[in-house]
């Protein structure tokens, strides 16, 4: 094939490796976080779509997973990363979760099974993938408010761990 006569989609798929645009997109995102957090530039980091490595990360170090479903393009989404994701408060409790950004129109599975509809939605989940609350974020809510709903939802999301009673001290009579 010829990728000067043909159409630029067949030029890109011949020329990547089979690699469509969404992929493209999503490899392109990860390497920029990828980037990012390596550079120490003090942001969250945030997996680029499902199937990267999120879920698996969220089980093995037993911490809650925010998604953000999102559209790349939109104000909202970018006043979400300005205000709302670079507030102080906020970036110290997405340490402490696996983040994950779901672009609304590529991840049409995972907005269903979390019961999301339209973008600018994040859903917080248990470490396992269980949904545990979500919060539309248009318009972008003040950076306390989002803190405070994902506070909330962290502290149901968090495994348990059941206390025991202490064994009473027993005595050796001699």
């Amino acid at each position: 094939m010829d990728p000067v006569s043909s159409n630029g989609d067949d030029a890109l798929k011949e020329t990547s490796g089979q690699l469509d645009h969404r992929s493209l997109i999503l490899l392109s995102f990860s390497s920029m976080l990828a980037l990012c957090s390596a550079s120490g530039c003090n942001a969250p980091f945030w997996y680029a779509g499902p199937g990267l490595g999120g879920e698996e990360q969220a089980k093995k170090e037993n911490k809650p997973q925010l998604l953000y479903f999102k559209t790349w393009d939109s104000t909202h989404h970018r006043n979400m990363g300005r205000k709302v994701f670079q507030d102080a408060d906020v970036k110290k409790e997405l340490a402490d979760t696996v983040n994950i950004e779901l672009e609304f129109a590529f991840f049409e599975e995972h907005a269903k099974r979390y019961g999301v509809t339209k973008s600018q939605v994040c859903v917080l989940c248990d470490p396992n993938g269980k949904k545990v609350g979500a919060l539309y974020v248009n318009p972008v809510p003040p950076a306390p408010r989002f803190l405070q709903w994902l506070r909330r939802a962290k502290s149901e999301a968090s495994p348990k761990t059941v206390s025991r009673p202490a064994k009473p001290a027993t005595s050796s009579s001699e």
